[in-house]
């Protein structure tokens, strides 16, 4: 199957992709396409089938369990786009969601004949429940956070082109920031230089990468305007952040009961 819908490489991109990994090209068609181009990761790993593991230090690492965590965790984006397309078919397709419900109607099925599954409380949500995705540790500095989580903890660094940024404003939103990323293939940790003027520049209430060192924790659910329908009944304040930080992420955030900064994202695109 993985052999059969591997995808070349545009030729194009040969030079820079070879400059940025020290691999040989035939080894670094896999990360062309999966951080360059933005493509699925899973082509980068069928790419890594058909060429084999050997090679360069770079191209054997690819293959090993690290390798594979850092694919996994880049899966569980492009997931998230994808469930959000679904809902958009949906929309324009009836006949869907009457599929979908069938089936959701077997899960809770299985459900009840099985109580040590998740429970159905949440069945009358409008979103999904959200599920831990990051924290978010601030500092003066992020080498020495880089390096800790990275080295110490044996988590694997995450490529900055999986995290499109938007940038500051020219009215001053949003942050620029230093910002690095890691993963152990499940959640994340996200790495950021302190930002004292983003809630002032910005004009909301919270700043999420002014406090630290933990600026906050994010979770992440598949509709942003349901969850914040949900905080509104429950009284919670959030500031709305919309996508002054990632481009295809919808942030808001509000404080716990004891302060700390909670986020909730959900995939835009």
């Amino acid at each position: 199957f993985f052999l059969l819908f591997c995808v070349p490489a545009a030729a194009g991109e040969r030079q820079a992709v070879e400059r940025w990994s020290g691999t040989t090209w035939r080894e670094e068609e896999a990360v062309q396409v999966g951080y360059r181009q933005r493509a699925t990761p899973t082509t980068t790993m069928r790419a890594l089938l058909r060429v084999g593991c050997g090679g360069s230090a770079r191209g054997r690492h690819l293959c090993t369990s690290s390798g594979a965590a850092l694919a996994h965790a880049s899966l569980r984006e492009q997931l998230a786009s994808v469930k959000q397309q679904l809902r958009s078919l949906e929309t324009a397709h009836p006949e869907l969601r009457e599929s979908r419900d069938g089936l959701e109607d077997e899960l809770k099925t299985l459900v009840a004949a099985n109580p040590d599954l998740r429970s159905e409380r949440h069945a009358s949500d409008a979103f999904a429940p959200p599920k831990l995705h990051h924290i978010n540790v601030v500092s003066r500095e992020v080498t020495g956070l880089l390096e800790f989580y990275r080295d110490v903890l044996r988590m694997d660094e995450m490529p900055i082109e999986m995290f499109p940024r938007t940038g500051m404003t020219a009215a001053g939103a949003g942050s620029d920031v230093p910002i690095s990323f890691t993963t152990d293939g499940h959640m994340q940790m996200h790495l950021a230089t302190r930002d004292l003027g983003v809630a002032f520049r910005s004009g909301e209430a919270i700043n999420p990468i002014g406090v630290g060192p933990i600026g906050h924790i994010a979770f992440r659910t598949d509709d942003i305007d349901a969850f914040k329908r949900h905080l509104d009944a429950h009284g919670v304040q959030y500031a709305d952040y919309g996508t002054r930080f990632a481009r295809d992420w919808h942030q808001i955030f509000f404080l716990d009961p004891e302060g700390v900064i909670i986020e909730v994202h959900a995939v835009l695109r």
